[in-house]
């Protein structure tokens, strides 16, 4: 019989329902339950995805505890992050988490170590790398013959004030009581928007075998209103590699990631948000441009891979979750030490 792992997701947010809606194409996973706070957006969901009245809950204990949940998907605010995914863990559950897991380094170590000695998968929600476009785009990167990288440029950022919706929210003015803009829950651009281009950023330093250790914060600028960042910039040295992060909330940002080489200037065109429009781009050379066309979003393919990790078990195997989980806390650490600049 086929293993089908069973979700149980505690909080609905605009994630979870972008999540949600792909189980229906996916063979090896199940939505089993759910829990949320509100009344109303339990009943909701429950119809749309034609939940069980008895795994519809008002309390996240009732999910991280069922019987039946391989895995919990936390779906909260952020700064509820870090609490549930210890209460899971402790629970024997296997943990998706939106990002970022958590802003404090030594709160990660601590969730590292949980997730080691119980053999638990802990993974953080930055769904485009489990896209197989992704990996195309840094096999594709790998594969180039270029001596030296001299300038990285990323940035992610949409206007949630200029009538275009971004993490759920369309708004007319900046409302602190909205987890975007409200300092209590973790918002602003930094926790929100900066995992992103900081993940890539690593990625394609992997590529190239060294450690981002190496990496040296210079600057940071903030716009910052009631203690929370709108708008943010880093700027990194890495070895001779000049590095500028952009995030912002009130501003429409390219979204994309440039590399800057001895030979060729090289576009990775809405990686973050992976959809039609994205692509890898060649300004000087012969080499021949790339483009999405997979018929999945980013959530479904996130939800495959990680089911089947759970299955075939590969990740437990040799020191592999040490290594995904290593990779999350270099992630981690630059997020944090880009909050605190």
């Amino acid at each position: 019989m086929k293993k089908i792992i069973n979700w149980g997701f505690i909080g609905l947010g605009n994630a979870s329902y972008n999540l949600a809606k792909e189980f229906v194409n996916i063979d090896n996973s199940n939505l089993k339950a759910v829990a949320s706070l509100q009344e109303k957006k339990r009943e909701l969901f429950k119809d749309q995805f034609k939940l069980k009245e008895n795994n519809v809950f008002s309390n996240y204990n009732e999910v991280i505890n069922h019987p039946d949940i391989d895995i919990v998907y936390i779906g909260l605010p952020n700064s509820m992050h870090e609490t549930y995914c210890f209460k899971s863990l402790d629970s024997n559950k296997h943990v998706l988490v939106e990002k970022p897991v958590t802003k404090n380094i030594k709160t990660f170590r601590e969730l590292k170590r949980l997730s080691l000695k119980k053999k638990l998968l802990l993974e953080e929600g930055t769904a485009n790398k489990f896209h197989p476009f992704y990996n195309k785009v840094l096999k594709e990167i790998k594969k180039l013959n270029f001596s030296k990288v001299i300038r990285i440029e990323a940035s992610f950022g949409n206007d949630a004030l200029g009538g275009k919706k971004i993490f759920g929210f369309r708004l007319k003015k900046v409302n602190y009581k909205k987890r975007l803009f409200n300092k209590d829950l973790d918002g602003g651009s930094i926790l929100d928007c900066g995992i992103y281009p900081i993940s890539l950023l690593l990625d394609i330093i992997e590529i190239f075998n060294d450690t981002f250790e190496e990496c040296v914060i210079t600057k940071s600028e903030k716009k910052i209103s009631k203690n929370i960042d709108l708008e943010s910039s880093l700027a990194l040295a890495f070895r001779n590699v000049e590095i500028e992060l952009k995030t912002s909330l009130i501003k429409n940002l390219d979204n994309n990631f440039i590399i800057y080489t001895d030979k060729d200037i090289i576009t990775l065109k809405n990686i973050f948000n992976i959809s039609s429009k994205s692509a890898l781009e060649f300004k000087n050379t012969k080499n021949k441009n790339l483009y999405n066309l997979e018929k999945f979003s980013s959530y479904h393919y996130e939800i495959t891979e990680i089911s089947n990790f759970l299955i075939n078990r590969e990740i437990f195997k040799n020191d592999n979750l040490d290594a995904s989980l290593k990779k999350i806390e270099n992630k981690i650490q630059l997020l944090s030490d880009w909050f605190e600049y």
